[in-house]
Formats: structure tokens, sequence, C-alpha cells
């Protein structure tokens, strides 16, 4: 057991233990409309499609204690008058057994107090936009139980920014009421000009001993969200509605008696359609504790079968889980959200471009309708002239932003959907027309064409792609300078034209072809020429001053691990055996007990260490940090190059359960479940603290790296080609394996150096 939980395999769950863990663990619910993450405190936020202009609850962010409010479930204590939450926080009471288990899709928090179990289960099921709280109270004292269980949640009024400037106006422009013979509470929301007014309802499978739609009457003047007033001994609920608007909630209460052994079953249902009648209909098909309960089995039913599909045992429990439950699972999650909401994200950022891109590519593997919806979303924002974006918002009013503009979102394209194609074997998708940004239509072909096109007639002086504001490494844009020369995207356009060639082969493309092997021969003898290779290793820019970053000529930023991985990926550090020398002194140079650094050393000051410092201090993020994301593909590149013990000790090394017993939860801080996007290095007194979780490309390119590269079971648009790379202490794995809807079983085995492996169909 670890400090504050554990991991519970085969119920693909993480156990916190202890409820005062260093910063909010959280779970991701939802059904990719009705959406809501959710802390081993119950502090959560829910949202409908996205969260800026359709944020249903508050989530404080920068108040302290943080974590507050959620979706919370009070137990008073009518014998006692004690006040206690099976979620342990808002109020703090000390409980007698305490247990919050995630697990992909439910959160459910088992807790004990004074002889009264409460076992509370969260969960938004796959097809009905409601939020579920199923509750089951046993009495396993010996006295009769008398207790009253409340929830709460408090309503925003959806604008998240209009609210933050506007709220004096716009709190006159909803009610909350509570309808009788419903037996549930409207949201009737009409804020002017919004651009989205939804019919909301919270009802409960149970007769109401009292509620209140008005956050003052529940928490009250003198009384907080850890001792609301209308809890304290002698008070009552006041069934107080907000007919005018104010401080809106939904709390509702029920009485609940229990002799010595007895049990009883309810539930809570958070509903939200387009219009009234849906939304009653909603809140009477799960008027009844069983069918809550039903709704979260469905949910169970949903994650197991999706998680099925691949499943991976290689003899080591740590790597195992992951790969079959987290890494999956937080692959799908990062791609539903992008980088839009979290605990850290305040959720006013749309689809990024070049990291929904990403994040598809992995799950064209485990979902590829999701995959294939998510690029018609990124192409559809595409410019006819093939140029990307910096952030898109297919579900609010905003329009597309284009800074900081990031030369390199148009090279991802091709990955992801060779790797579509792949998967399913439809090379049509190819021929599907599809918008660009002003309505004129392209094939998914021309898409991805005209974007390796816009970049390659971008080029600097020296014949590399221009940096514009930065590439994939966002702090570039700190030296300002919009005409230096990205080597990384360079190598990349090699590695993309390979992969365009393939697809424009079979489609007899003949002029693509050529244009294709013209850029990478081209690009491939600039990357190898004296302005580039730096003697051990690739440089990372050419700036337009003639001065270059990530060379031993340079004081800070001596060499960066992108370059060096990309060399090899591309193939274009086959020259010389390049390739193979630049990822030795990347493993000289870069690694570290919790990963590769981006770069070394960090910078002080920019460009010079006496200039004064910008960005992250030295040995955070892109500043030398352990940056999760580019750790990712210096394992792809030494499982081509056959380093299979040094491609497992990086992709072990950085998992969330190693870094987290390695250094300490309590310094580590975050989840030991999912990715973090960095790691502080070691430069740093903080080094081993991780970085945003959940949200991170580095969770869809360790599933690549790991099934794809390690294992080697990859899938090219013609067959499964297996081609493992385990190092020694992996001597047999076993991969089952669905692809093109046929499920094989994979047997790899390592002995005395060689790899070999055998490959059957199953029932």
């Amino acid at each position: 057991m670890q400090q504050y939980g554990y991991f519970d395999d085969a119920a693909a769950s993480y156990v916190v233990t202890t409820p005062q863990t260093p910063r909010p663990w959280i779970n991701y619910l939802g059904n990719r409309r009705l959406r809501a993450f959710v802390s081993h405190n119950a502090g959560g936020l829910l949202w409908h499609m996205e969260p800026y202009s359709r944020r249903i609850t508050r989530y404080h962010y920068t108040a302290a204690p943080g974590d507050r409010p959620g979706f919370y479930l009070y137990v008073r204590d009518r014998r006692t008058g004690t006040v206690w939450n099976p979620h342990f926080a808002p109020s703090c009471t000390a409980l007698d057994s305490f247990a919050c288990r995630h697990r992909p899709g439910v959160t459910e928090f088992v807790a004990s107090k004074d002889g009264v179990e409460v076992r509370f289960t969260l969960g938004i099921p796959p097809t009905d936009d409601v939020l579920l709280w199923q509750v089951s109270v046993r009495n396993t004292g010996t006295f009769t139980a008398d207790i009253q269980l409340v929830n709460f949640m408090e309503f925003g009024l959806l604008e998240f920014m209009r609210e933050a400037l506007g709220w004096c106006y716009l709190k006159n422009q909803f009610e909350l009421r509570y309808d009788p013979e419903l037996g549930a509470i409207r949201y009737n929301y009409h804020v002017f000009e919004a651009p989205f007014s939804p019919a909301m309802l919270i009802g409960c499978s149970e007769q109401l001993s009292g509620w209140e739609c008005s956050r003052e009457a529940f928490i009250g003047k003198s009384g907080s969200y850890e001792s609301p007033s209308a809890l304290r001994p002698g008070a009552e609920l006041s069934n107080s509605d907000l007919p005018l608007g104010g401080h809106a909630c939904a709390v509702q209460g029920v009485n609940v008696r229990l002799a010595p052994g007895a049990e009883k079953a309810l539930g809570f249902t958070f509903a939200l359609a387009d219009k009234w009648p849906q939304a009653e209909a909603l809140i009477r098909k799960y008027q009844s504790a069983t069918a809550v309960a039903a709704g979260i089995a469905a949910i169970d039913a949903f994650w197991r079968e999706r998680l099925q599909a691949t499943t991976v045992a290689t003899g080591d429990a740590v790597v195992d889980r992951m790969v079959n439950i987290w890494i999956p699972y937080n692959c799908m999650v990062a791609l539903d959200l992008a980088r839009t909401i979290s605990t850290d994200h305040m959720g006013t950022d749309g689809l990024r471009y070049r990291d929904t891109t990403q994040d598809a590519m992995a799950v064209a593997n485990l979902d590829p309708a999701f995959a294939l919806q998510r690029m018609r979303q990124v192409f559809a924002s595409q410019t006819p002239d093939g140029g990307g974006c910096f952030a898109f918002f297919p579900d609010d009013p905003r329009a597309i932003r284009d800074t900081p503009q990031r030369c390199d979102n148009t090279v991802w394209q091709i990955y992801t959907i060779h790797n579509l194609i792949a998967e399913t074997g439809d090379m049509s998708l190819l021929e599907e027309q599809l918008p660009y940004r002003d309505g004129s239509q392209g094939s998914v072909y021309e898409h991805i064409l005209k974007g390796l096109v816009y970049i390659y007639e971008r080029r600097g002086p020296t014949g590399l792609p221009t940096l514009y504001h930065a590439d994939w490494n966002d702090s570039l844009a700190l030296f300002g300078d919009e005409h230096a020369e990205s080597v990384m995207l360079g190598m990349q356009m090699v590695y993309s034209c390979k992969l365009f060639l393939d697809v424009a082969r079979r489609c007899q493309r003949s002029a693509d072809v050529a244009w294709c092997e013209r850029v990478i021969a081209e690009l491939t003898t600039i990357l190898n020429s004296d302005k580039v290779w730096d003697g051990r290793w690739y440089r990372r820019l050419l700036f337009s001053n003639g001065k270059v970053l990530g060379s031993a000529a340079n004081r800070q930023g001596r060499i960066y691990l992108n370059p060096q991985s990309w060399a090899v990926l591309s193939g274009v550090g086959d020259f010389e055996n390049r390739g193979r020398m630049a990822m030795q002194a990347a493993a000289e140079m870069l690694d570290s007990d919790a990963g590769l650094r981006i770069l070394m050393p960090p910078f002080k000051g920019i460009p010079e260490p006496e200039d004064p410092p910008l960005g992250s201090n030295p040995g955070i993020g892109e500043n030398g940090g352990i940056f999760s994301h580019a750790n990712t593909w210096a394992i792809m590149a030494e499982c081509l190059l056959g380093n299979g013990d040094r491609a497992w000790k990086y992709f072990r090394q950085i998992l969330p359960q190693v870094v987290s017993e390695r250094f300490g939860a309590d310094h580590y801080e975050r989840e030991p479940y999912v990715f973090v996007s960095s790691i502080i290095g070691p430069v740093s007194d903080r080094f081993g603290e991780g970085g945003i979780s959940w949200l991170t490309g580095t969770a869809n390119w360790m599933h690549i790296a790991m099934l794809q590269y390690i294992l080697g079971i990859h899938p090219t648009l013609d067959r499964l080609e297996i081609k493992p790379c385990l190092p020694q202490s992996v001597t047999a794995a076993r991969v089952k394996r669905t692809y093109r809807g046929k499920t094989y079983q994979i047997d790899l085995q390592h002995r005395n150096g060689q790899q070999s492996h055998t490959c059957r169909e199953t029932a």
C-alpha cells in the first residue's frame, strides 16, 4: 500500500485511503456531452459540451482552502448532532473509515462514522445527459440510526467570463424553484443573449424532508461549506426558492431511520436537455434507486468493454496496470478535453489544433470513430492554403484563434490519419470531402498535402522550416526570432513525407510521390550539413542572426532532446550512424532519476546567462525540466536502434506510480495513476515535483511507444507487423489485440538476445 492509497487492478481502480492528499486527486466523468471532474473529496465541476459558455456549477480555483465546492453529500446524525461527509471535505469531520475509488468514468466513496456506513457513487451514463448520485446507507451500529442525507450543488451562470464580469446583472436573469409535482428543483436559466439556455432539473428518488435553492439560505451569514447554517443543531432546511435569482444551489434533504443491520438505497439525479419535456423525461427515467444503480452499472460496462480490446501481460505489474487501464483511459480523456479544464486549466481554451491531432493518434487504435470525429473538426478549422490554427471552438460561438502561431500545426495530421487507416483498413477515408475554415472543401488527402506544402513553402535561407512564434517547444517563443529555422520541424517533415509517400503511392498520385521524395532528400541533406550537425548531436534552432541553439558552443541550452530522437524517428540520423551517436549524447547529458530533461543546461537568462530571466525558472517545464511528452519519442527512438533495455528504462521511469514512490507522494503531489505534463528537474531543489496532470499528450504517445515500439505490434496499411524490442528483464509477454474485427493472441519471447513471436487468431 502506498502512503495515500493503492491500486486495485481487479476492479480497475485506484483507492484513496487517506482523505488529505497533497493535492486534489481527480477523476473525469462524462459521455462527451455532459462532463465533470471530481476529486477524492468530491470537489469538482460540471459542464455541458465545453466549459467556457456551458459551465453548470462553480469551482473556486484560487480560494483557500482549495478544491471547493463540488458534488457534496452531507450526513446529519440527528442523535448526536454530528455532520460529516463520506468524502471527508468540506466538513472535515474525522471519519471512522474512508475510501475513495476512482475508476474509469466512476468515482465512489465509502465511509463510516458512529455506526453509519455510507456508499456514495458519482457517474454520468453513456447515453443520457444526467449526473447520477447513487447512495446507500447501512446501520452497522447497535442503535437505531436517525440521519438526514443532504446533497449540495452550487450553480453558476454557464458563461464563465460573463459571470465573472457581469454577475451583478446576470444574477437577475434566472430562477430556481422546487416543483412538487415532479419532485425536482428547476433551474430556469434565461440570461440575456446567452448562447445556450438549457432546461436543468435535479430530483431525488425519495420524498424530500426539505430543500434549498438559495445558497444564502443553506450556508447562512455565519456559515460555510464546512458548517452550513441549515445543518446546525436546531436548524432545518427552509424550503427556499429563488424566483428572482441570486446565488443558486440545489440542496435536497432525505430523512432516513434504520434499525441495526438495516440498509437503504436512494439516488439523486441532475438532468440537462434542450427543452423541459426532455429534461423531465430523464428525471422520471432515473426516479428510482434501482434506475440510478443501473445507470452506474452501464458506465462500468461501457469502460470494461472499451478496455478489453487490447490487454498486455509483461510480468511487470506497474507497467501492465498502466498499459491496460490507466494509459488508454488517460488517452480518451485527453482527446475529449484537449488542454481545456482540470484543477489547473480553468476552461477558457478550446481544442488546440496540434494537441488534438496528436491525442487522436493513439485513440485511433482505441476508438477509431472518436478519433475520426476529432480529426474532422481539426480539418474544418484549417485555412484553404493549408495553414492550421492555435485553437478552435466547435461547441461555443468564439472565433478560431490563430495566435500564437505554431509552425508545426499541420505536420502532425498524416501521423494520425495514417495510423487511423492502418487500424481500420479504410482507404476511402482519404477521399472524404471536408470543409476548410472558409466553407470551401477538399478531401482528407488534400487537407494533409496542403498542410505539408504550407510548412515547406515557409522555409528560411538554409532551407529548414521557419519557426514563427514557436514549434512544438512553446518556450522557443522567448527568443523572439520568428525567422529562425527549426531543426525539429525539418526532421518531422521528413517523417511526415515518408508516411504521405506511402499513401500517395497507393493512391497512384505520381506527382505527389515525386514531391515527397524530393523533400525527403533535400531536407535530409540539409539536416546532416555542418549547419545542423554539431559533432555529437543535432542542433535545435538556426537563428536569423547566424547564431545557433543546441550546440556545444552554447553556455545554456547546449543540447536539446527532441532533435536527437526525431533524427532517429525520421531516419535522418541514419547518415554515418549519427542518430545512435545523438541518442547516446542524450543519455549521457539529459537522463535523470525521473526521466530525460528536455534540454541542458537550463536557461538563467535569455539568450545569455547575464541577460534578464524570462520564462520558467531553471529546471521547470521546458527550461530543463523533465517534459514527459518529449520522453516518449526517445523511447521510440531507442526501440528503432534496438536498445530494448534503455527504451524500457525510459518508459518505466516516468510512470506516475514510479515517480511518486521514488520521491514520495507528498513531494510528487500528483495522482499516481495518470501522467503529468512535466516533472521538475534535478537542478532544482524541488526535483521530482509533478506538473499539470491528466491533460497531456504524454498519455497518447506512451500508448504508441509501448504497443507499437516496445511490444512492436504495429498496424500498417496492409496488416499488423510484429517486431518487438523487449528488454532483457522481460523474457516473455502476451498481448491480446483486436484488429479489424478479429482478435489475436500474440506471444512475444526474448531469449539470449533473440526476439521472436507467435500470433494466432482467437475465437
